[in-house]
């Protein structure tokens, strides 16, 4: 049993969060799932510009990774780019071929 007013949970900060998919994509550029949680932690933090990159890099991996149009999509509306968010949007909803 721990001692009395000592917590077993970890909490997990943000910059723990981000350290960790940080090193994740370093060692695994490919990874599109810590891309794609990198880019929507950024895009939740006002830095559209870096999620977008994020994205990018996961269309060029996977272009049907689930949900990654919407989400550049989300990026280019906080950008200001109404057109690309509108491309995004209709590429998200084609049926794959």
């Amino acid at each position: 049993m721990p001692p009395k007013g000592r917590s077993t949970s970890i909490a997990v900060t943000d910059e723990d969060f981000v350290r960790t998919l940080q090193a994740r994509v370093r060692d695994h550029p490919g990874d599109v799932d810590a891309l794609t949680a990198l880019g929507v932690w950024l895009l939740q933090r006002d830095q559209a510009d870096k999620a977008l990159e994020c994205f990018h890099r996961v269309t060029r991996k996977d272009p049907a990774y689930p949900g990654i149009w919407r989400l550049k999509a989300q990026a280019f509306e906080a950008l200001g780019d109404r057109k690309s968010a509108e491309a995004c949007r209709k590429r998200g909803s084609e049926k794959p071929a």
